[in-house]
């Protein structure tokens, strides 16, 4: 099995860093390919520029979508994106290790989908979805957040951390890759006093042997449930007798709420 296990924080030695090194370790005990990278070492570029397309299609308006088809046909991608996009395309098993900074993922991480998730490669109008490209692969997000389980929970006063994580896993399912539900570790915190840093390893050490444990055992790892092509109607909303799993897609806002 290969696994592609990216990490988006800016310190090499960062508790984010060191959860994707422990997945690296088990995978490979488990006798995979383990491809890890971090972001931020690579320095990659999260924007999309008119630069990174040299053989424009179109030099006097820049169309991200229309160059990044274009250079996909023509076999011309930047170097580094068809690195990304054939990691990608190699990988079973995806893992972004990411701090859950304004709620909601770094800004190299969303670029890095907003430049590697290649219109024309990596979905198009026939591949998306269930029909993706990556269909048959697992994607896993594995976030950290400073607040506590309760300021992120569904009253928190922070807000539901899970919920706020629909988008990046709506993406990745949009281009074909099964989620597991995302695997979540609050109060990760520095700055602290030598008493309350000393509880919090302590702490955060039984949350990397459970992340450890629950990884040897992937395959009962739960997935998270979207709706299908069949469930919504030519005009792209939900059919009256379709599932509901998210507020994001379901029948009326109003009614979701005061169900749940």
């Amino acid at each position: 099995m290969n696994v592609l296990i990216v990490t988006a924080h800016p310190e090499p030695n960062s508790f984010n860093a060191h959860l994707a090194a422990k997945a690296s370790e088990v995978f490979c005990k488990e006798g995979c390919n383990v491809e890890l990278i971090n972001l931020y070492e690579e320095n990659f570029d999260p924007c999309e520029r008119k630069i990174h397309y040299q053989d424009r299609k179109n030099v006097k308006k820049f169309d991200p979508m229309q160059e990044q088809r274009h250079h996909w046909k023509a076999a011309k991608l930047p170097s580094e994106i068809k690195r990304h996009v054939e990691l990608l395309k190699n990988t079973d098993v995806l893992i972004l290790h990411f701090p859950f900074w304004w709620f909601g993922m770094p800004a190299i991480l969303k670029g890095w989908m907003d430049r590697v998730f290649v219109y024309g490669g990596l979905y198009d109008s026939s591949h998306r979805h269930e029909n993706g490209v990556m269909k048959g692969k697992r994607a896993l997000l594995t976030v950290t957040a400073g607040a506590s389980a309760n300021a992120c929970g569904h009253n928190g006063r922070d807000g539901n951390m899970r919920l706020m994580l629909w988008p990046p896993m709506q993406a990745l399912q949009y281009i074909g890759f099964t989620i597991l539900e995302p695997y979540l570790i609050y109060g990760v915190r520095g700055g602290l006093e030598d008493h309350d840093q000393m509880e919090q390893d302590l702490r955060l050490k039984k949350e990397v042997l459970n992340f450890e444990n629950r990884l040897i055992n992937l395959q009962a790892w739960p997935e998270v449930i979207f709706n299908k092509n069949d469930d919504f109607k030519e005009d792209m909303t939900l059919k009256p007798t379709a599932p509901e799993y998210s507020p994001f897609v379901c029948h009326c806002p109003d009614t979701w709420r005061a169900n749940r």
